[in-house]
């Protein structure tokens, strides 16, 4: 099972759709990263020092920089340069860019974002591009946080940042920021220069590049929480065999695959608390929970093609007008958006949450025939989903184990650096990490 797009999507889409996504994670942080990215930029254009590859892989790293953030209190810390603690959201970014993005040998500049330099100069073990990169992002990072959020002017960051030349900050990389000269805010600055964003989308990204990426927002969501390592694969997949025992062609398919892939990219918007609620949600958690097809839509900000969208954004729908986002009905829904919203309620009913086990093969039928009878989900669709079931199930298991333990390997590696003492300890560990190989991370 190979997930390939149906159509090309272009630097700009797939930019724009990481942006949206890292705003979504927390509201303080909206274009954080794309102000960060863009400094980096200004700092390093005149530089001559990368090929202008090399440059915008090294921006889009710096729009990744706090992707494994997810903790409020630790976002807080981040805000407020009590960066002693911030190795857990720092290691976390790192283990996924490593494993999942096609960014992996720019990784280790996400891990020593929030590291000072009289602790980087010292490692002579650790390459210098790196501890440069690293720098790079970390004096970026203060220089958004001080304009953008505590309102200094230019001339007030660049005097908070000489301050600590030679100990937080490496001098030579302050001598690139003593080149700027921003006399807006970073906001005004960073949409008043179109050369960035046409330096950003002047060089083609792979098909096979911008699907890595989009999986790696996959994964993310599917990690916050240990009830939903497996769900998006697992619709994935029921999908595929689906459509497969549907006789669809592979155009058709791939369309269904994409959709299913990214139907709930809108989960990056909603508490991990929501997620993992032991019971039933109230009402106004329910709601809550329910935005995510919204915030999916704005992710999409119209760049994904229109069929694997509207497959996406209906998942939830039913046959009978009852579902929503916009409760459609039967005369509204394609076999395709029918096809995933079925696959999504039987990854749900096979998958284990904080106040329900795996359901077995019984219930499951039982359930599906319910709904089948209730007019809510296509009944041919149900039809062959019950008499294949036992199959489906066992091929699907089969492709989530390789996401299971990379899973277990990276929350294992993640809590054995939380238990370490030392900033040199801990970051001799993370670079001893072996690269995983990519075809493990998806059948």
């Amino acid at each position: 099972m190979q997930v390939q797009y149906t159509k090309d999507i272009n630097n700009e889409s797939i930019l724009n759709i990481i942006r949206r996504f890292c705003n979504y994670i927390d509201p303080r942080l909206t274009e954080h990263g794309s102000h960060v990215s863009y400094i980096v930029f200004q700092m390093l254009r005149e530089t001559g020092r990368f090929t202008k590859e090399e440059l915008r892989n090294i921006c889009f790293v710096a729009q990744l920089h706090d992707v494994g953030a997810y903790k409020t209190e630790e976002i807080s810390r981040m805000l407020q340069f009590e960066t002693k603690d911030v190795w857990d959201h720092s290691f976390y970014g790192y283990l996924f860019i490593r494993y999942f993005s096609p960014l992996k040998d720019f990784a280790p500049a996400v891990l020593l974002h929030h590291l000072n330099w009289d602790f980087l100069e010292k490692q002579r073990s650790l390459d210098s591009l790196m501890k440069d990169l690293g720098q790079l992002i970390h004096i970026a990072d203060r220089i958004d946080v001080l304009m953008s959020l505590q309102n200094c002017s230019w001339e007030e960051t660049l005097s908070l940042l000489k301050k600590d030349q030679g100990t937080v900050y490496a001098s030579h990389i302050i001598e690139l920021a003593e080149k700027l000269d921003f006399k807006n805010s970073i906001e005004e600055e960073w949409k008043a220069d179109s050369q960035f964003n046409q330096f950003l989308t002047g060089i083609p990204l792979s098909g096979e590049a911008i699907t890595d990426y989009l999986k790696m927002l996959v994964f993310i969501i599917d990690f916050r929480s240990h009830y939903t390592v497996t769900h998006t694969i697992t619709t994935t997949s029921i999908s595929y065999e689906l459509g497969k025992l549907l006789s669809y062609p592979e155009d058709r398919l791939n369309v269904i695959l994409c959709g299913a892939l990214l139907h709930d990219l809108g989960k990056i918007a909603v508490p991990v608390e929501i997620l993992e609620y032991p019971g039933k949600l109230s009402r106004q958690a329910m709601n809550i929970m329910r935005t995510h097809v919204g915030y999916t839509k704005e992710i999409f900000g119209g760049s994904i093609d229109e069929a694997v969208e509207r497959i996406a954004l209906r998942h939830h729908e039913k046959l009978n007008g009852t579902g929503y986002p916009d409760g459609l009905f039967a005369k509204d829904l394609s076999k395709e958006e029918r096809l995933v919203a079925i696959a999504d309620i039987i990854s749900a009913l096979t998958g284990t949450r904080s106040y329900k086990e795996s359901y077995p093969l019984e219930k499951i039928t039982t359930i599906l025939e319910s709904m089948k009878n209730d007019q809510l989900v296509d009944p041919d669709i149900v039809t062959i989903a019950v008499t294949n079931l036992d199959s489906i199930l066992e091929t699907t298991a089969i492709r989530c184990r390789p996401i299971l333990r990379i899973y277990e390997k990276l929350k294992n590696e993640y809590q054995y650096l939380l238990g370490l003492t030392t900033d040199d300890e801990k970051l001799n560990f993370a670079l001893s990490i072996k690269k995983q190989e990519k075809a493990a991370l998806w059948p």
